[in-house]
């Protein structure tokens, strides 16, 4: 059977979507999450987590959203505020991505006591930019850490194409070709007043996790695919 890892991003961005998660874990098809650790729910992530120690736990690397952990750098503005996705997609200094990714995997290891399962970044900023690419490339070669790659990926299952029928087409087309393991990028929450002041992307998360937990949904992975996190590989 094609091996499959369910992984949702976004722990720790709010209460509601760490919560989203968690169920999405205990309840449906879920193995696997990120999270991003200069967000401020990022405790009440670990405390869930703590109770739900079976879900995969990587590094959604974060370096347009919120305050650098590393400082003031080509990254931010003069008061170390992140800069945005449209401006990351092609500034940024390689080195300054690095220091940044050290920073955030200190953060990581100091909450939670290890290294990640792997790294992802927030909006693909590893994937977009060639000097983010290259740094975590180095960190990963460093420390042995995976990251996602876009090639094994689904990355689709998102906004208006986030329905059962999409997710089952999908998954069909993917796991006809050839990989190591094949992942599925979602994105479930619960939408609370936090998450609706601080994303464009509320109230399809709920959608999303709807569809996780379906029996429907399960049925047809559990035929298909066996579910793994980045921790079986």
């Amino acid at each position: 059977m094609k091996r499959l890892i369910v992984n949702a991003d976004d722990f720790g961005l709010t209460k509601g979507v760490n919560e989203g998660i968690i169920k999405a874990f205990k309840e449906g098809i879920l193995t696997s999450t990120t999270v991003m650790v200069n967000q401020p729910f990022l405790e009440h992530a670990y405390e869930l987590w703590r109770k739900n120690s079976g879900l995969g736990v990587g590094q959604h690397l974060t370096f347009d959203k919120g305050k650098a952990l590393g400082g003031v750098s080509s990254l931010t503005d003069k008061a170390g505020n992140l800069l945005n996705l449209k401006e990351l997609s092609t500034v940024g200094k390689e080195e300054d991505f690095y220091r940044e990714i050290l920073a955030q995997l200190e953060k990581y290891r100091e909450i939670f006591g290890s290294n990640p399962t792997h790294f992802d970044s927030h909006h693909h900023i590893h994937i977009r930019n060639p000097q983010a690419q290259k740094a975590v490339e180095k960190v990963s070669r460093e420390t042995g850490i995976r990251y996602r790659k876009s090639e094994n990926l689904i990355g689709s299952f998102f906004a208006e194409k986030v329905t059962m029928e999409n997710l089952i087409r999908l998954l069909d087309s993917k796991s006809q070709e050839e990989f190591e393991y094949i992942e599925l990028m979602t994105h479930p929450g619960v939408a609370d007043e936090e998450l609706l002041k601080v994303s464009s992307y509320n109230r399809i998360r709920e959608v999303e996790l709807e569809i996780l937990t379906s029996q429907e949904t399960a049925e047809f992975v559990r035929e298909r695919f066996q579910l793994i996190s980045f921790t079986d590989l």
